[in-house]
């Protein structure tokens, strides 16, 4: 066993659900699962944790039905797993007694709850096991009041996809941070006829409307995310689908009931998949394992179209998958001497030129922006000329570099718009007022230029361009906390007739500026 991975560990197939999906539930039913020793179970921990594993899963079946079950979590405590995931369909948590046994064992718990689906009658068709929603139900209550940590796996499969927009009503309330929905494995399965795969496994574009309206009705920080899914499948999902882990070592029960060795879990579960001969092009290629045998023997191929350097915009519009698009950008940073470094799961882009770090990100506020990126000031000695300078040579190369169209540039304000906000010096309003001027940019046929920060930070001037030459400042001022800020333009010539694009954008800037 290596270091710095987590462990899981299946305590039987017993359980008391009968899931389509699961083959513990099948060999349950067919009278070949059974009881598990403790000690061989303890032994596999020990030999975890002396390889410095902190991070265990307990798996069934169902765990938590197994009568040694707390002989093994007393062990895993003693032991000193830092975090210990209980896996469970909620059968015994539904009762409040029950977890507050298991936490009397002063372990770190998180709460893995097995919901196949988000409404009481998909979930019980899918578990063919009437009310083990409702329990979970009741699970979910007596965890949240207990301030427990709660995340919750369901499989996706015909009989549940559609449910899956009641999820955010259903799990936000409750506290849940995360949820993972997983393509159904026929290996998982058990022994299922043609007939019975067929009925339970959905064509991966039907999930897609599903999975959307669910996505959209999470809170934007809430952990969602999709396994096994193909990228090219459902592009408007990608920052949300995922194929395999962190490095995780399971150990499973054989075909006698006994432990098995620790093996790589997703080296593991790639064994069935298969790809095409495009998906080489394809630039998710290197993250995306493909698809299961059994679902190409049923549906074909046709659906996996790689998603290329060409495709990806057309894709992913709104850059939401920003690091993909950063490929160009990082290049050029690369050969102006920067140290770069990827953050795949924020979806930013980091250079380091020496003590200064400059962040990429996609279009939005920033220390400067354009139709295809963000630039913003991550940390520095000191938010001085030579910061600046910087900052507008890097914007400059980029922009360069990726033809895209700046919509605002490099200004005295640069610090305030990033992590370094607190040190930038700026008054709140006259902060938030630039940054609602950089958030709309651009104004019709008005062209950024410039902005300024005066009477040390109180007040600011925003200089815009229109295409026929006309400069426009906009100004912003606070005197103290009790007096509205004052805004006001000017232009630097008098105009018998005002083109249109020039008074309408001058009144959006000024909308903007007043927070309108």
């Amino acid at each position: 066993m290596e270091p710095d991975r987590q462990i899981e560990i299946q305590l039987g197939h017993m359980c008391g659900n009968r899931c389509v999906f699961c083959v513990s539930g099948q060999r349950t039913e067919m009278r070949e699962a059974f009881p598990i020793a403790a000690d061989p179970v303890i032994e596999k921990l020990r030999e975890a944790r002396s390889s410095g594993i902190s991070k265990l899963t307990l798996l069934g079946g169902e765990p938590t039905i197994q009568p040694e079950f707390f002989r093994v979590v007393r062990a895993a405590v003693e032991l000193g797993f830092g975090e210990i995931v209980v896996f469970t369909n909620g059968v015994k948590t539904a009762r409040g007694s029950f977890v507050d046994e298991v936490l009397a064992t002063g372990g770190n718990f998180t709460w893995r709850l097995s919901f196949q689906g988000a409404d009481a009658r998909s979930h019980d068709r899918t578990t063919r096991k009437l009310g083990s929603f409702a329990r979970l139900v009741e699970s979910l209550e007596n965890l949240r009041a207990r301030g427990q940590r709660i995340t919750v796996n369901m499989c996706v499969v015909r009989s549940n996809y559609e449910s899956v927009p009641a999820f955010p009503a259903l799990l936000v309330r409750y506290g849940v941070s995360q949820l993972h929905l997983d393509m159904i494995r026929p290996l998982d399965a058990g022994e299922r006829s043609e007939d019975e795969m067929r009925a339970m496994m959905p064509r991966y574009r039907d999930l897609v409307p599903a999975l959307e309206q669910m996505i959209a009705g999470f809170p934007p920080d809430f952990d969602v995310n999709v396994g096994n899914l193909p990228y090219c499948v459902a592009p408007s999902l990608l920052p949300f689908i995922h194929h395999d882990g962190s490095p995780t070592l399971t150990v499973a029960i054989d075909g006698d009931d006994s432990l098995s060795e620790p093996w790589d879990k997703y080296e593991v579960k790639r064994r069935d998949k298969v790809k095409v001969d495009a998906c080489r092009t394809c630039l998710f290629d290197d993250r995306c394992s493909g698809v299961f045998d059994t679902y190409r023997r049923f549906y074909g191929t046709e659906e996996l179209v790689p998603i290329d350097r060409i495709r990806l915009p057309l894709v992913d519009s709104e850059r939401r998958m920003f690091t993909m698009h950063a490929e160009p950008l990082v290049h050029a940073l690369t050969e102006m001497g920067a140290i770069m470094q990827l953050d795949s799961h924020a979806q930013r882009v980091f250079a380091s030129f020496g003590e200064i770090r400059l962040g990429l990100a996609r279009p939005g506020v920033g220390a400067a922006g354009t139709d295809q990126f963000s630039l913003f000031l991550a940390s520095a000695p000191a938010i001085d000329a030579t910061t600046l300078a910087l900052l507008r040579r890097v914007f400059a190369k980029l922009v360069e570099v990726s033809g895209a169209r700046a919509l605002h540039e490099v200004g005295d304000d640069a610090a305030h718009h990033g992590p370094m906000r607190a040190q930038a010096g700026l008054d709140g309003r006259i902060g938030g007022a630039l940054a609602r001027l950089r958030a709309s940019a651009p104004y019709r046929e008005l062209t950024w230029k410039k902005a300024r920060i005066g009477d040390r930070g109180r007040a600011a001037a925003v200089v815009l361009e229109h295409e026929q030459g006309t400069v426009v400042t906009l100004s912003c001022a606070v005197e103290d906390a009790d007096e509205p800020m004052r805004c006001g333009y000017r232009l630097d010539r008098q105009l018998a007739t005002p083109p249109p694009g020039l008074v309408e954008g001058v009144r959006a800037a000024m909308s903007a500026l007043a927070g309108r």
